[in-house]
């Protein structure tokens, strides 16, 4: 079993593609020799790509799953930062710092694993990219991996998401390349850039504030049933904080609409009726002793959908403890 946190980002080998240069002939420029400039009609628009083919993308995903393995069968923290970014990086590293903080008999072995049977999401003119794989061996959800382009040549993952619900199919150009999205594109009930906030105020207020529009699809009703605990003694509050690593990435849909992952950050307060809370494992970690109240700092990664014509739904989150006082 490897830790809950093993979705890490790789290092892909792929190179920026080359930009198309204009050759022109030799030679004096008179009336009689040479061809009058094209006019704006005549001239053939550049062809747009993206920033990587999916046949380099297959290859980044292939050392993704290759340098997870590595970095987590060495427990090798400096390689997760070479290969990761953003709020991904940050939940792995408070991953492996956990594990590594209990003692070695306690620690659960670590699996080797690979991302299978991708579909990629490639849009033009952006330095990110998207993808849907299985997850081999496991047969559990498809996840949704988001690329962004680090230095030189590099490709850091920088968002996984386990995908509950149905993706909803991606909008292509006549180049098959995927459609990106403004962050505040109008079409649908909430823009691309709103979605972290209304997911955070599920967890903070219930679907009381900016969340009430994804209360009524399945993936925001099982927040809502998260967000409670079953113990009657025992009080969760919830505060959104902003991400350290704070962004979203939109693709449109072919309804119009869009596909946003985005990054979340939120405080979980936890409360005993009467004595002390006992730290969990991951809590333990920062500080074991029982105390009321527990507070504790988590980070991840959210995907929702906004349709045209429906509310939006949340399709799928993951997110990690990183901090308890």
């Amino acid at each position: 079993m490897r830790p809950l946190a093993h979705t890490t980002a790789l290092l892909g080998a792929t190179a920026a593609l080359a930009l198309l240069t204009a050759c022109s002939s030799g030679g004096e420029d008179t009336a009689t020799d040479s061809a009058p400039p094209a006019t704006a009609e005549e001239q053939t628009p550049e062809e747009p790509r993206g920033a990587i083919t999916e046949a380099q993308a297959l290859e980044v995903i292939t050392a993704y799953s290759q340098t997870n393995n590595q970095a987590y069968r060495d427990l090798d923290a400096s390689l997760l930062e070479k290969i990761e970014g953003g709020s991904l990086l940050q939940r792995s590293l408070a991953d492996l710092e956990q594990y590594l903080g209990r003692p070695e008999a306690d620690r659960e072995p670590i699996e080797d694993w690979e991302y299978i049977n991708p579909e990629f999401f490639i849009p033009a003119g952006e330095t990110w990219w998207m993808a849907q794989a299985d997850e081999a061996p496991d047969a559990g959800d498809p996840r949704l991996l988001t690329f962004e382009q680090g230095e030189g040549e590099s490709w850091l993952l920088v968002s996984v998401v386990p995908l509950k619900e149905k993706l909803p199919a991606i909008a292509f150009d006549e180049h098959g390349l995927a459609q990106a999205a403004p962050a505040d594109d109008p079409a649908g009930e909430l823009l691309p850039q709103d979605a972290a906030a209304a997911y955070e105020d599920l967890w903070e207020t219930g679907g009381e504030g900016p969340g009430a529009p994804l209360t009524t699809t399945p993936g925001g009703q099982n927040i809502l049933e998260r967000r409670s605990t079953e113990d009657p003694l025992l009080l969760a509050r919830y505060t959104a904080t902003p991400p350290e690593h704070e962004h979203a990435w939109a693709l449109r849909t072919v309804d119009g609409g869009t596909v946003v992952v985005a990054t979340v950050a939120h405080s979980e307060t936890l409360t005993a009726v009467s004595g002390d809370v006992i730290p969990g494992e991951s809590s333990a970690h920062y500080n074991s002793t029982p105390r009321n109240p527990l507070i504790t700092h988590h980070t991840g990664e959210i995907a929702v959908s906004i349709p045209t014509a429906a509310d939006p739904q949340v399709l799928g989150d993951r997110w990690h403890l990183i901090g308890a006082e």
